[in-house]
């Protein structure tokens, strides 16, 4: 029987991830015949590119990636000789010069707006529950705010602003702009627009193709690795961090950056990535890890929104991020679709392993989004046992006896699996992994206490309260020195935390003093405060 190109392109992809000599040489041969095929433009095409991206990140040997490469290179020229005329079909593929259609936040589309290798326009309002008569008259100046009370339409109230449509995007972008003194309002605003752009690439370099970090040796793959010791590789040695130009840091920040772009995606601490607490870790088999924190007017209180991109072969597989806060942080990882049938569990190994030496951690917890909670597909593909074999137990008792049991069945029984049902009760629970002999105190173990405090103390007036906590915190600390805006926030919530823990050792209220000017500036210098602060 003649081999077509589906045909073809679907077993290449069914060996993908395979790397027994049979496989190998099929993958080889189908790479072969595909190259002397005319690359068809409809939905195969797409499932050819995914496959490509895969064989790139896991080559087994120098001649399977150049040919991968080869071909990613054709598909490449194709797209881009047809780009005028491309089917609406490759829509937020992440395909080289195809568009990507979604929202993304207002400093998220501020900052494409800006980027070298793409164009952002204005593509729809999709049942916005805000209209943009109520987002202007909180900005225009005051000569047009008269033309908000008229009841026009979104466009209407831009044409009568005389905007061209060319310009609609940047002048909605411009005049946010005008709240960024106040960030959160100005989020509120333009997340409610329920604003839709176009991104479309201008550089192939803004693709999930060619949007990845130079690695010049690449790592070959003899097998998937699926069997390994979890423990040990997480309390393994971490090497330094890279030793970068700055170049080379501005290149991994714009690679990390792109990597959500090109997918529709986007978390704070990429969208408000404070540049100089970009680390980056080389480890085993090809896998690479960056870290990044938020800028001062993005972080959160007391704890530490720890951002992640982990790399394979300079491929981005895998983003998300750790809440951080002493010797614990709560965890989140998303594998990109095109990477999902590779090491997903050694990448997360590597990750908590990252986590735990640069940090200092000795306890994970995950919560229920991440394994089925209001997440069909997390039920579907089982990710709660996922998790489960990394040491992660429910924190409910009773869930956690119940996973003891369903898994004795799994090693017992041939063929068993765990029902739906009982996959989604156990999205009840989060789940923790202990890495040490306890849990270490959380974010929540102060807060509530605080409320308490503030409750029953100044009967709930939390001006009050935290006027009165700081003025006794300066007193107890002396310390005299002004501080800027972040700096002021920051010492507010320790002076609320220091009062409502009643803090009185002199040396845990200066650890709580360095937090002032630490944590806006330094999130490593920060967490080796909070760290010591509670083993003290």
């Amino acid at each position: 029987m003649r081999n077509t190109f589906k045909s073809l392109s679907h077993n290449l992809k069914e060996n993908a991830n395979r790397f027994d000599p049979i496989s190998l040489e099929t993958k080889f041969k189908c790479l072969k015949d595909l190259s002397k095929m005319i690359l068809p433009v409809n939905k195969e095409l797409i499932t050819y590119f995914e496959t490509l991206l895969f064989i790139i990140a896991y080559p087994s040997d120098a001649t399977q990636l150049f040919l991968a490469e080869k071909e990613l290179l054709r598909i490449t020229k194709i797209l881009q000789a047809n780009r005028k005329s491309q089917s609406k079909l490759f829509d937020n593929s992440g395909m080289p010069f195809t568009s990507t259609i979604t929202r993304f936040s207002h400093d998220g589309v501020r900052w494409l707006l800006a980027h070298p290798h793409c164009n952002v326009t204005f593509n729809s309002f999709e049942s916005p529950t805000l209209q943009l008569n109520e987002v202007l008259r909180m900005t225009l100046t005051s000569l047009e705010k008269s033309e908000t009370t008229a009841g026009l339409s979104n466009q209407s109230l831009m044409d009568m602003l005389l905007v061209p449509e060319k310009q609609r995007l940047r002048f909605i972008i411009n005049e946010l702009a005008r709240l960024d003194h106040l960030p959160f309002i100005k989020d509120h605003f333009f997340d409610r627009l329920e604003l839709f752009v176009r991104v479309t690439p201008k550089d192939k370099l803004f693709s999930k193709a060619y949007n990845r970090l130079d690695f010049p040796s690449p790592y070959f793959n003899l097998e998937l690795l699926k069997k390994f010791e979890v423990k040990e590789v997480i309390i393994k040695t971490l090497p330094a961090c890279a030793e970068m130009l700055n170049e080379e840091s501005e290149k991994v920040v714009y690679v990390i950056k792109n990597s959500m772009a090109v997918t529709g995606r986007e978390t704070d601490p990429t969208t408000f990535m404070e540049d100089g607490s970009l680390r980056l870790y080389h480890l085993e088999r090809g896998i690479s890890v960056a870290i990044y924190s938020m800028i001062p007017s993005r972080q959160l209180p007391l704890e530490s929104y720890v951002g992640f991109t982990a790399f394979k072969n300079g491929f981005p597989v895998a983003y998300g991020g750790a809440w951080v806060f002493g010797e614990r942080a709560n965890f989140g990882i998303n594998i990109f679709e095109s990477f999902r049938n590779g090491e997903s569990a050694f990448i997360l190994a590597q990750l908590l392993r990252v986590y735990k030496h640069v940090f200092k951690l000795c306890y994970f917890e995950v919560e229920p989004y991440q394994f089925g909670l209001d997440n069909p597909e997390g039920i579907a593909s089982g990710a709660f046992w996922f998790y489960y074999r990394f040491g992660f137990r429910p924190l409910d008792l009773t869930l956690g006896q119940k996973a003891n049991e369903e898994h004795e069945k799994i090693k017992t029984r041939k063929g068993y699996r765990t029902s739906h049902k009982t996959l989604i009760r156990f999205t009840e629970s989060s789940i923790g992994l202990k890495l040490g002999k306890s849990v270490p105190p959380g974010v929540v173990d102060v807060t509530a206490r605080v409320t308490r405090m503030i409750q029953r103390r100044y009967n709930g007036d939390r001006i009050l309260a935290e006027a009165d906590c700081r003025t006794k915190f300066l007193v107890k600390t002396k310390i005299t020195a002004t501080h800027d805006e972040y700096q002021n926030q920051v010492l507010t919530e320790v002076a609320l935390w220091a009062e409502a823990l009643t803090i009185k050792e002199a040396h845990r209220l200066d650890l709580l003093g360095q937090m002032i000017t630490a944590k806006p500036r330094d999130v490593y210098a920060y967490q080796d405060l909070v760290i010591n602060f509670f083993k003290d």
